[in-house]
């Protein structure tokens, strides 16, 4: 039996794995094609004993699936010191000059946010991704020769020996390696071992906006899967991979967003089953507006800016009278319901509190998925931020708003949020005229009723991102990376 091993990396690549469409396809293949499928444990995000076992239980038991540990914490305190050299240095250090050397946009912001002075209140609105301490440049920063000395070191199996890969390797001896991220530096050991005991390695790109501010990839992989053409540009143009090497497969969190056998006519049905922490029900005639919040110190002023549209919509400012107001949390912000239950007051807003990706539960975030399509396709027009949001509303052709102010905060411009635009990824993204981008009161109101009577403007736009960022064509991710298994096991026994 052929066997595949999969080292997600990330939780969230295990959510858009495992908790979408995908999952049923691995599934099927294993059965029909006596494919062994083993999961691999995210070392990045470690997780307890008894979350462990609920998800061994839910791959073994539901999915044919087999779910193992893979990595542990280093004990000994040379196994610890190469491990904080590798992750808080040399992987740092890396990123770091690989950004410099490329001049991308994103950069020159975060060292723009590192130089600037902050005042005390407005530190939290900084994350630890928002600083760039400059000793990770020193010395030479531009200096390609040396990028290629630390990579070489980053790289060796000095930094990459790890007993309980290589034992795993051994005994579980699978013919295909599947990393989620090829820029962790997890993901770096894996593929070190995989080369060593012959093992075809397949790496995918996490997300849309890695490419151009996380630092380099790893080479010489036997294929290379992204999003979309534009992340295929970007693997070429700035990591120097072989276009024959890379392949559009999507991303199989977009997958529910081409399932029409669920729509608008059963979406009350479907929460009255599936409920929420706040049961909700939505006349199938009201206006739904999904305002996608932030985290705390990505959304800032929009608890000031909700306030605004409550008013507006209590005050029947807007033309459409049956408004409902959707607030939906990141599925990193635990502090959601308590930050956003002033709203509660209003009978037309409605709290919907996502899973949280560090409880990570494959089924909670299907369901969580799911409603997301649901309420995509239920409602006029969303509201958010700089996120992949904009991306997932583009696939159901729901009119976007991105917010580019703070409300009525005060905070340093290089902290502000439309600063925050200021990165290539969603520069790219901009350019399609397929959101609109506002940056006060006015021009949210005007938006807001604009979308309201003509949901269809910017339609073009919106179809160009669901294309060239979502990957969408004729076939779902899910298809289309099984696929790529089966070609890959089918062209050999696995072994180079």
């Amino acid at each position: 039996m052929r066997k595949i091993l999969i080292v997600p990396g990330n939780l969230f690549v295990s959510r858009n794995y495992f908790s979408s469409p995908l999952i049923e396809n691995l599934k099927r293949i294993s059965i029909k094609d006596e494919i062994k499928i083993i999961v691999a444990e995210v070392e990045g995000n470690p997780i307890d004993n008894d979350s462990f076992e609920r998800l061994k239980r839910f791959f073994e038991e539901n999915n044919n699936i087999q779910f193992v540990k893979l990595v542990r914490n280093p004990i000994s305190l040379r196994e610890r010191t190469i491990w904080y050299l590798k992750n808080n240095f040399l992987h740092k250090s890396l990123t770091f000059r690989f950004n410099e050397m490329n001049n991308f946009i994103t950069h020159k912001r975060y060292k723009d946010i590192t130089k600037t002075s902050i005042k005390k209140e407005d530190t939290q609105y900084l994350w630890n991704s928002d600083i760039w301490p400059r000793y990770l440049g020193f010395p030479f920063p531009k200096s390609k020769m040396l990028f290629k000395f630390i990579f070489s070191i980053f790289t060796s199996f000095i930094f990459s020996k790890n007993r309980i890969i290589e034992n795993n390797f051994k005994n579980l001896n699978p013919d295909l390696l599947i990393l989620g991220d090829i820029q962790s530096p997890v993901s770096f050991s894996y593929s070190n071992y995989a080369k060593k005991y012959k093992v075809k390695t397949v790496g995918s790109v996490r997300t849309w906006d890695h490419l151009t501010k996380n630092g380099p990839v790893i080479k010489n992989l036997d294929e290379y899967w992204v999003w979309n053409p534009v992340m295929r540009e970007e693997l070429i143009k700035f990591h120097n991979i072989n276009d024959s090497k890379i392949f559009e497969i999507g991303s199989p969190q977009f997958d529910y967003y081409l399932n029409n056998e669920i729509d608008d006519e059963n979406l009350i049905e479907y929460f009255n089953i599936k409920k929420t922490n706040e049961e909700f029900s939505i006349d199938d005639e009201t206006s739904v507006i999904f305002f996608a919040t932030n985290r705390p110190h990505r959304g800032i002023g929009e608890e000031s800016i909700i306030h605004h549209i409550c008013e507006n919509i209590a005050l029947g400012i807007y033309q459409a009278k049956d408004i409902s107001l959707v607030l939906r949390s990141h599925p990193h912000d635990k502090t959601f319901m308590e930050r956003f239950k002033e709203f509660k007051k209003y009978p037309f807003v409605r709290l919907f509190n996502s899973s949280q990706i560090s409880n990570f539960d494959p089924i909670e975030f299907r369901d969580d998925m799911i409603k997301v399509n649901l309420l995509l396709k239920k409602s006029k027009l969303v509201i958010c931020g700089q996120s992949t949001f904009a991306i997932d509303s583009a696939c159901t052709d729901t009119p976007i708003i991105n917010i580019s102010f703070e409300g009525d905060v005060n905070i340093n411009e290089k902290l502000s949020v439309k600063n925050r635009y200021n990165v290539d990824h969603y520069q790219k993204l901009i350019s399609y005229n397929g959101t609109k981008l506002v940056d006060d009161f006015d021009s949210l109101d005007n938006s807001i009723e604009e979308y309201l009577i003509d949901p269809a403007i910017d339609n073009d736009g919106r179809k160009l991102i669901s294309k060239k960022f979502a990957g969408f064509s004729d076939k779902s991710s899910s298809e289309k990376i099984t696929e790529r298994i089966l070609k890959i096991l089918d062209g050999g026994n696995g072994r180079i």
